[in-house]
């Protein structure tokens, strides 16, 4: 899966983030809540079969950062 593939596919799970792109920094999304950081995780383990934790994702600072755990 490429990196955009991976970003549109996080996009469809994770409703915080449809109209974000690699730069967007959570922290200016409205709707950024520990109910998105639970679906980050979530799509993790459904799509990608790789476990991670809400404190992983509380410590990105942007969309990027979180495409970055799956390296």
């Amino acid at each position: 899966m490429t990196r955009t593939e991976q970003l549109t596919a996080l996009r469809a799970d994770v409703d915080a983030l449809a109209r974000a792109d690699e730069a967007t920094v959570l922290a200016a999304l409205p709707q950024w809540d520990s109910l998105a950081i639970l679906l980050v995780v979530s799509h993790f383990e459904h799509v990608h079969d790789r476990e991670i934790t809400g404190a992983q994702v509380r410590g990105c600072r942007t969309v990027g950062d979180i495409l970055n755990l799956l390296s």
